[in-house]
């Protein structure tokens, strides 16, 4: 039976909200296996919903990635990169790919302004909702309107209207398969001037008992719960990223940051001039 929600008008679009799938797979009940990546999982961020849904899951799970400290390996990132690059004088352009509703480059700016270092913020993402809840935050959190720019499109298709001096991309490669990991890799490698960084999920049996354990704890949205379960199934090992480094001959360095997280990092002797 359709609820309100189903029948939901984007404001923005004028179209109508994608239904929900009454069906989402699950698990299999067996024991997880962590020793291989399960990607034939799918999870319901990934599937049509309408935007209360998304809206009430990426609020759900920001608040998750600020109780878990999930920004820190982000903004230590970016430190290194300007110890490294010696840039504090003209604004980096750094890119968010997949940035969601945009709470990792809010974060940015705020830690950016309390330094006084100069930043041009792009978010790009392929779901419309999400620049539209990005544009929506900006306003409650009292963001100027130009201080960030939101871009609904692919990444791999967008035309930039100014080169990437960072490329960054939290939770966003457990969604893609293996071939697409292999050509974000790539895409970063090329199109990042400065400096690159992935931060994702790190397979592990230890991480998802972290997660549930977490689960019991925090109030989290349905979705946020039930996908966190399989994303870590669906998640690479350190071990992959350092396969999948050797595959596109990329010299990254991958680290593990705890709570079931991982980064890759690629930080550029001197930036472009």
């Amino acid at each position: 039976m359709k609820t309100d929600l189903d029948a939901e008008i984007d404001t923005e679009t004028r179209a109508p909200a994608p239904p929900w799938p009454h069906e989402t797979p699950q698990p299999p009940a067996s024991t997880p296996d962590f020793s291989h990546r399960e990607f034939a999982l799918r999870e319901r961020m990934d599937e049509p919903c309408t935007y209360a849904t998304y809206r009430a899951a990426a609020l759900s799970l920001a608040r998750l990635n600020r109780w878990t400290r999930g920004y820190k390996p982000t903004l230590d990132f970016l430190t290194r990169v300007l110890q490294h690059t010696g840039v504090t004088h003209k604004p980096l352009h750094i890119i968010d790919a997949a940035c969601g509703h945009g709470d990792t480059l809010r974060h940015i700016s705020r830690w950016a302004a309390k330094r006084s270092i100069p930043l041009r913020l792009t978010g790009i993402d392929i779901n419309p909702y999400a620049a539209r809840l990005a544009r929506e935050r900006d306003r409650q959190e009292h963001f100027a309107p130009a201080t960030i720019t939101w871009i609904t499109a692919d990444i791999f298709a967008t035309e930039l209207d100014r080169p990437a001096d960072i490329l960054l991309s939290s939770l966003f490669a457990h969604h893609l398969p293996d071939e697409a990991i292999l050509k974000l890799l790539h895409w970063n490698q090329t199109t990042a001037r400065t400096a690159w960084l992935i931060s994702d999920l790190r397979r592990s049996q230890r991480a998802a008992k972290t997660f549930a354990w977490l689960t019991k704890l925090l109030p989290l949205h349905n979705m946020v719960t039930h996908d966190g379960r399989i994303s870590f199934r669906r998640a690479l090992s350190l071990q992959d990223w350092q396969n999948h480094c050797l595959q596109t001959n990329i010299n990254a360095q991958i680290k593990d940051t705890g709570l079931g997280r991982l980064t890759i990092e690629h930080i550029k002797i001197t930036p472009a001039s």
